[in-house]
This record gives C-alpha cells, structure tokens and sequence, in this order.
C-alpha cells in the first residue's frame, strides 16, 4: 500500500515546474502547457534581473513542498542537454551557476517556448547554453505538494535568444504576419473544433478591435487585456482574445492602449471555449496569445497630442505612465549591445537613467532595423543622442517606449572603438575592473573546446593564467553563432594560439571576455 501511494505521490509531483538540487527525474505522463498557461504576471526577479540558481534553490526551499503561487526568472546554464517532447513540445533540463555544469542543480521541468508556445520536435538545449526559465517553484525533495504543476513554464531565451526568433512560433502556424487569416476564416476553424478544442497550431488573426471588457482592478493585477474582434468592428460574429499582451509579447502600459476600431494582428491558439456554469460557446483566442500589429483607427499607433516636451532622464522617470504624451530626452547611450537589432539601451543624463525599449529611425518606423540605423549615425556606446518616445513601464520598471531617432552628437563619445586598445596578459586582465568601454587584446592557446559549438565558448590560456572567453565572433559586432565558419576560414582548434580583442566582463562571479572577436592565429 505504501509503495502504491509513493508512485501516486510521486506523479503529481512530477507535474510542477522547477525544483532543487539532487533531483530524480520525475515520473508520470507529462502535462500540456498550451492547455493551463497561467497568465499571472511575474512574481520575483525580471527578465532583466533574474534570479541565478543558488537564490532560485534558496527561495524554493524557502518556499517548501508547495508550488509557489508566483512566478520566477531563474537564469544559470544548461548542465544537461534536453530536446523537445514530440508530443506536447517542451523541454526538462537541469541547470547550475557554472557553464560546466559543476554546483548546486536546479530542475526546469516541461518548459514550453517562451508565452507558453510549444517548441518543435528536435530543438535542443545543449550543455552549457546560457538559458533563462520562468515558472512557479517548489521544493521536490519536501512531502508531496498540494497543488500539481499549472504547466506554466517557459524558457523564456537560450543565450540571449528567444526560442523562435522574436517570440514566434517555431513550428508550423495558421497564416503569416504578412497574410494573415481572416476572423471568419478562424470562426470557421474554431467551429470545426470539440467544444474545448484547440488548433494545434497556433494563428496570425487579423480584425479590428469591437471593446475591451478587462477593467482597472484586473489589468493592474495582470498587465493583460481581454478584448474582441470581429471582421469590421461591429458587435456580431467576434472572437474573445483572452488575457493578451502587446507588440511582440510585451505587457500593456495602460487599458487605454487597445480601443474600439482598432486594426489588430493577434498570434495564439484557437480555442473553443464552453463556460461550465451556462455552457455557452466562446470563439476565443487563448491565453499566452500577443499582438504582432497594431494600427489605431486615426492611423499609425500612438498618435501624439502636441509637439514633444523636452524633459530630464529624471524629469521623464517621474512622469505619469501614459502612451499619448511625448517627450524629447537627450542622454549618453549606455549598455548597448553589439549587433542588437532592436535598440535597447539604458540613456543616461545627469540627472538619471532610463531603459530605452527599441529605437527606431523614425517615428513609426520600422522595427529590427537598428544597426541599420547604427551605420548610418554611427551610434555607439558612449554617442549622445537625442530621441523622442512616450513613458512606459513593464514589471515595474521604467521604459521609453515608441521611441525614434532625432538627433546625434558624437564629439563627446567615449569607448566602443579600437582606439587605445590595451595589450595585456591574462593575469592582467583577470585583475582589470569590469568594464564595457575598455578592449583589451589577449594572445593564448584554445582550451576546451567543444566539437560544433557554434558560438565559440571555451577558455584562453597563457603562461600567467587562464579566462573564459563567452563567445568569438569573426569580426567586431559581428553575425552570432557563425563561430563554425570561423573554425573553417582561419582552421581554429584545440591548442591553436590565437589573439583577440573584448572587454572584461564577469557573471555570476565568473571572469569572462565578453563582447570577443578575432584577430589572428599562429
């Protein structure tokens, strides 16, 4: 009878997200997360500013053998290798603080793609990926928990990246961002479904928005919207988008942002949807579905009222969040990031910092075109700009959203180039202050490593010591995870001397040459 109890107890521990270190694999058949993704907003840490995995097993066992009721972004390594389920597409690893797997291990079990998408049969989270999960916890090796796993867990990114390229579907989907369906084509598919089906495939639906039904209260609570669709904006034949977020799964600033006559395109799963206690069928687009386009009925979104008002980086922090009221700030870029294709970067004045969330070259321009922008005005870290954008804020941090390209001054710029590059050894190095706007130059021998890596992590060695080197692309600022070509043009391998360039960087107490790229070989 006991053991008949341990196996029962054991499968509903197996249902929930994350658990501590020394973790058997858990048992039982695996929960879909497309059917029960919980969307409550983030209970502790931020995308940003992740929990590592020691503070991740220190708080589930604060937490005990009960999954928590919030949310958490845990951040650390792969220690094992893991490829998505072929049935229900997520993916079960362990994790550590050490890119070579060594310490305390934390379980990240089922997690789906990022907004709880499912992630295609064959992808694969390799040893030593830096990945950043999100999900409740609970301690696994505590008496059985009292509630089973919500299945509301989701790498969130894989060295930097999301799992399908800006948070898209990776598998197969239902129309394009470019060609859409129609919300009468997806009412026809929903209605082909059994009540409380799903598509198994999830949709770009294109309509325009009839009302918002989420009031103050649940939208603070959330950072969601429900709203409906339907093929003209009329109150007839709609769909209920449910709990969504906005452009490219960020969470909406105000419930103002989305309004009647709105041209939307959502992405996420066609649902069927039967209320229990009246039984009445609800065409619906699922929850964990966000907004690829959004068009207001005057035209482009936002449309500002008055010309924009300049304002201090303190000035703008204190200013009330809202989408309609522009400001003109000018500051020194900090904290950007080689190759980034959105703009994001923290401004910085004298009087504060603000995080600028994607730059564009102007006002209503296109997005991902940033290091086009980049090479025409020759922005850098350290180049004074000025921009225009309108007051944001996402998990209680401060943004400048809808931001555009005004002006540049790059007379005061300081860092980025390849002037007054220092030459040192690794020992040297190793003792240098963690900086983004020094470069140094390195001379050593490749050590450890790995067959295939496409993004060149291994460590560098001289006579003085060695240094982890977290990435070696072919040329500053060059395309990531093309390190394989490199190995072939220039015939890098174990033991070969090589020289190059990157600043000094540190994770998690661990030195690393960061920001790395080629200079030559022996």
């Amino acid at each position: 009878m006991k053991k008949i109890y341990y196996l029962i107890a054991t499968a509903v521990m197996a249902l929930t997200f994350a658990s501590c270190e020394d973790v058997p694999s858990p048992y039982g058949e695996p929960t879909n997360p497309n059917a029960t993704v919980n969307a409550e907003p983030a209970g502790t840490g931020s995308v940003d500013d992740p929990f590592n995995v020691a503070a991740a097993i220190a708080k589930c066992k604060e937490v005990g053998s009960t999954e928590s009721s919030s949310k958490y972004y845990v951040k650390g390594y792969a220690a094992s290798a893991a490829t998505a389920d072929a049935q229900y597409g997520n993916v079960s690893f362990y994790m550590t603080d050490s890119q070579d797997g060594k310490g305390k291990k934390f379980y990240a079990f089922q997690a789906a793609g990022p907004d709880g998408q499912k992630l295609t049969e064959g992808y694969t989270i390799n040893v030593g990926d830096e990945v950043i999960v999100y999900g409740p916890i609970y301690n696994y090796n505590g008496s059985t928990p009292e509630t089973a796993g919500k299945g509301a867990a989701w790498v969130v990114s894989v060295n930097g990246s999301k799992p399908g390229e800006g948070g898209e579907e990776p598998g197969e989907t239902i129309g394009t961002k470019e060609a859409p369906i129609s919300v009468a084509e997806a009412l026809t598919m929903i209605n082909a479904l059994e009540n409380g089906g799903k598509t198994e495939n999830k949709a770009y639906v294109k309509g325009k928005v009839v009302k918002v039904t989420t009031n103050q209260a649940n939208f603070e609570k959330y950072g969601n919207l429900n709203y409906y669709i339907s093929e003209d904006g009329q109150d007839s034949n709609t769909i209920q988008v449910y709990s969504g977020d906005g452009l490219d799964g960020a969470k909406f600033t105000s419930i103002t942002n989305i309004a009647a006559g709105d041209e939307v395109i959502v992405f996420g799963t066609l649902y069927k949807y039967v209320n229990a206690k009246s039984g009445a069928v609800v065409p619906e687009i699922d929850k964990g579905n966000y907004l690829v386009s959004l068009v207001k009925g005057s035209g482009n979104t936002p449309t500002p009222s008055g010309d924009a008002k300049p304002v201090t980086v303190a000035e703008f922090n204190a200013a009330a969040v809202n989408n309609d009221v522009w400001y003109q700030l000018t500051g020194t870029v900090k904290n950007l990031k080689d190759g980034d294709q959105y703009g994001n970067f923290d401004l910085e004045d004298e009087t504060g910092s603000v995080y600028v969330y994607g730059l564009l070259a102007e006002k209503g321009g296109e997005k991902k075109k940033f290091q086009e922008l980049v090479a025409a005005k020759g922005i850098k870290e350290g180049s004074k700009i000025t921009i225009i954008g309108t007051r944001g804020e996402y998990n209680g941090k401060i943004e400048v959203m809808n931001a555009y390209f005004v002006s540049i001054d790059n007379s005061g710029s300081t860092g980025g180039g390849e002037s007054g590059i220092k030459t040192i050894s690794i020992a040297d190095f190793n003792a240098a202050a963690v900086s983004n706007d020094v470069w140094y130059q390195l001379t050593g021998t490749v050590k450890n490593l790995k067959d295939g890596d496409q993004y060149g992590n291994f460590d560098l060695e001289d006579s003085t010591g060695s240094v982890y080197v977290y990435g070696l692309l072919s040329e500053k600022g060059g395309e990531k995870k093309k390190f394989q070509d490199l190995v072939s043009a220039k015939g890098i391998k174990e033991g070969s001397t090589i020289t190059i360039i990157g600043n000094r960087g540190d994770y998690n107490g661990k030195i690393e040459v960061t920001n790395a790229y080629f200079v030559s070989i022996k």
